[in-house]
């Protein structure tokens, strides 16, 4: 019985780990999220307005802190941080150049008109720190392998939906 129950649960791991995407894959996906969002002419519109812009807000996320450039949002225990630079334009790679360790994963975006980076790094064993722009508009959280791709695509439209005042 003892033996049947074993290879019950050694079945069970493979099932549960067969369904969960590698890191690989997630960030494979979150990557065609991030250049279909950011070459797409369609973007969210905006329900959430800020002294200095307005921009889309998932129902699903609070707002905790916020001042002139930089806005905190909360969902259970996860936070997204947004920051603006004003100053720079949605071309300008200022955010990208301020990266000092490439982390695990990097990939670029580019038009004519706009620059769009996507960026992971370990965070712990099981997390990763995430890192999405444009221009002068860079979102990041730190997430779960299993919640990479609905972050980051989260992150990428919000950040496209940014209409600064």
């Amino acid at each position: 019985m003892k033996r049947i129950a074993g290879i019950g649960i050694v079945l069970l791991g493979f099932v549960l780990g067969a369904c969960s995407p590698s890191m690989d894959e997630a960030f494979n996906e979150a990557e065609n999220n991030v250049k279909e969002t950011f070459l797409s002419s369609d973007t969210k519109e905006t329900n959430e307005s800020f002294d200095q812009f307005d921009i889309y807000k998932p129902e699903e996320l609070e707002v905790r802190e916020q001042n002139k450039s930089n806005v905190v949002f909360q969902e259970d225990d996860q936070s997204y941080v947004l920051f603006i630079n004003e100053f720079e334009a949605p071309n300008s790679k200022w955010f990208y150049n301020q990266i000092e360790n490439k982390g695990l994963y990097l990939k670029t975006f580019e038009t004519e008109d706009a620059f769009a980076y996507l960026q992971a790094k370990e965070y712990d064993e099981e997390r990763y720190e995430i890192h999405v722009g444009i221009g002068g508009i860079k979102m990041s959280t730190v997430s779960s392998v299993s919640d990479i791709e609905e972050d980051i695509t989260m992150m990428i439209e919000m950040i496209e939906s940014v209409n600064q005042q």
